[in-house]
């Protein structure tokens, strides 16, 4: 999708290249006479100039496109499907409460896969996939705590991303199936794998249904494509709900308890300023009755181990993870984190093997992963004689850099979580300002729902969402990728509308604040005001450089404090 937006944006690059080379070109000599920063701040305002000019170009083309009779009035928005959750919130467990979970999973693999070929959801357009190397799957968790308030479903499908629609399609299809076993919230969301079979429609066959939906959308005719494969959509519907039914009817009582580790070495940020959350968390729930225990892990991370070009479909590390974490007597889910623009530092798993491949170094990374969920609160030397694979580490045979990955072990501490559960959500119209977002939204090409209102302004039906498990766990439900400086604070907060996440939910020390990204939507990056951009340009030590394109993959440049801010809002009301 990035190649289709740096093509719409190359008219107003060319100039700015131009006068970018001069830059660079005389940077040294201006460097030579103390001048770094008046080149840097050349630099700047030559991409900000740019970005204006880009945006005002891509809003400017996308206002003259005509839209499709799928595009309403906001007037016509309807609440169906929309799941509040709590009425309201404990701030003690019930009395003689205990956790009660329920754990399924299934394949969402299409038998007819090789035959057909599967759009690829990620980096490439147009891609078909007929191989695979593992499996794609769709992992739901049940919980109650125990209250009589109902229970919440959390199912993440191995994806792209869904849009809050599909998201209520799922949940039309559990209606009934909800009322009757007091379900009030259902949460769905994706790992985010960019090897997955498409389901977002932006990289389907897009070029045809560009010129489909453009012909459609001027004669206000209903012919209209299909942007998600209608027969894989309907396939996760049927096996979540299925998983979902098969969950809550194997609900147990338990122990619920909660772990994290810096894990900074196996994940790393692409884009400046560089905050990170470090942290791989691991909540683990552990039934009375000594039977299979499940583990719900969470860290922002993509799973792009595979890398670009990749023709094979591919949960990426997440299957070996869950692999190892199943041979170690659990059930996993992985829930994705404050995902920004992190990805996988693999030097950690790979440590210098020599004849690895992509990947194979994505089995290798997923392992690795899956090692130190089991191992997290556990001693050193249990981990070397319990879970350390002799047969895998003799990979490392010759290999200098090689170290084994729990070497200097610290195990984590291991908090009991109090049974807890309080989670609401609030839904709302998000303004749609990014011009590429408004393009594909007036066209169809998403199954995202639109609006346009009579002055011609664009919004999109979305959900935010608060949750707590404990006294002390605090999670955001966001429907995007969140960066981390939003949580934790750095970059340019100073200058964004709210303080960061930490700030305002955590009451003292032992308070975590968590993200699950990408739940119940897909609206792409979500970065502090000040830092969207369309294309940076900058100047450093390291001379001239272009990059940071992730705005083109977001709602526009206010996504942040629009997001956030409901986020906060739907907080401030029942905290």
């Amino acid at each position: 999708m990035k190649k289709v937006f740096k093509t719409i944006v190359a008219v107003s690059l060319c100039a700015t290249m131009l006068f970018t080379t001069c830059i660079g070109a005389s940077a040294a000599a201006v460097k030579s006479n103390g001048g770094d920063s008046f080149v840097s701040s050349a630099v700047s305002a030559v991409s900000d100039g740019l970005n204006k000019l880009v945006h005002g170009l891509l809003n400017g083309f996308s206002g003259i496109l005509p839209s499709t009779v799928k595009i309403k009035d906001p007037s016509t928005h309807s609440s169906e499907n929309f799941m509040e959750g709590n009425s309201e919130f404990i701030s003690e467990p019930a009395a003689n409460a205990n956790w009660s979970l329920g754990y399924a999973s299934a394949s969402i693999l299409p038998d007819d896969f090789s035959e057909v070929g599967y759009y690829k959801g990620g980096y490439d357009i147009n891609l078909k996939l007929n191989e695979c190397m593992d499996d794609l799957k769709v992992r739901v968790i049940v919980m109650d705590d125990g209250s009589g308030r109902g229970k919440s479903v959390f199912a993440v499908v191995d994806c792209i991303g869904l849009a809050n629609a599909d998201v209520r399609n799922i949940r039309a299809a559990l209606a009934d199936y909800a009322k009757a076993n007091n379900i009030v919230s259902i949460n769905i969301s994706a790992t985010h794998t960019h090897t997955g079979i498409d389901t977002q429609g932006i990289y389907t066959d897009t070029f045809n249904h560009v010129f489909k939906n453009l012909f459609a959308a001027m004669v206000k005719s209903d012919n209209l494509c299909d942007p998600v494969d209608t027969k894989f959509l309907a396939n996760i519907t049927e096996k979540t709900v299925a998983c979902v039914k098969e969950a809550t009817e194997s609900m147990k009582e338990g122990e619920l308890t909660f772990a994290k580790m810096d894990i900074s070495d196996y994940i790393r940020d692409r884009t400046a300023p560089y905050v990170m959350i470090d942290y791989l968390y691991r909540l683990m729930f552990k039934p009375y009755d000594g039977s299979t225990s499940t583990i719900i892990a969470n860290y922002g991370v993509h799973p792009e181990a595979a890398g670009y070009g990749t023709k094979i479909i591919t949960s990426d590390f997440i299957y070996y993870t869950e692999k190892v974490v199943n041979a170690g007597g659990s059930n996993f889910i992985y829930i994705q984190g404050a995902v920004g623009t992190y990805t996988e530092s693999q030097g950690a798993s790979n440590d210098g093997i020599s004849g690895l491949n992509r990947l194979t170094s994505t089995m290798r990374y997923g392992e690795e992963i899956g090692y130190i969920l089991l191992g997290m609160t556990e001693t050193e030397e249990y981990c070397k004689a319990n879970i350390v694979d002799p047969k895998r580490e003799a990979m490392a045979d010759g290999s200098d850099d090689y170290t084994l990955w729990c070497e200097d072990w610290v195990p984590a501490e291991e908090k009991i979580v109090e049974p807890i559960l309080n989670i609401k959500h609030a839904e709302y119209l998000a303004p749609v300002e990014n011009g590429v977002y408004k393009a594909f939204g007036k066209l169809s090409l998403a199954n995202n729902v639109m609006y346009k209102d009579k002055k011609g302004n664009i919004t999109t039906s979305t959900e935010v969402g608060y949750m707590e498990l404990g006294k002390d766990i605090k999670i955001i439900l966001c429907p995007g990728e969140t960066y981390a400086e939003l949580i934790v604070g750095g970059g340019n907060m100073n200058t964004f509308a709210y303080r960061p996440a930490c700030e305002i939910m955590a009451q003292d020390e032992n308070d975590e604040v968590i993200v699950f990204d990408l739940m119940n939507d897909a609206l792409g990056y979500i970065m502090p005001d000040d830092d969207f951009v369309y294309l940076r340009i900058w100047y450093d030590d390291d001379g001239l450089d272009i990059g940071d394109s992730w705005g083109l993959t977001s709602i526009g440049g206010k996504a942040a404090s629009n997001i956030y801010g409901q986020i906060y809002k739907l907080y401030d009301s029942v905290r």
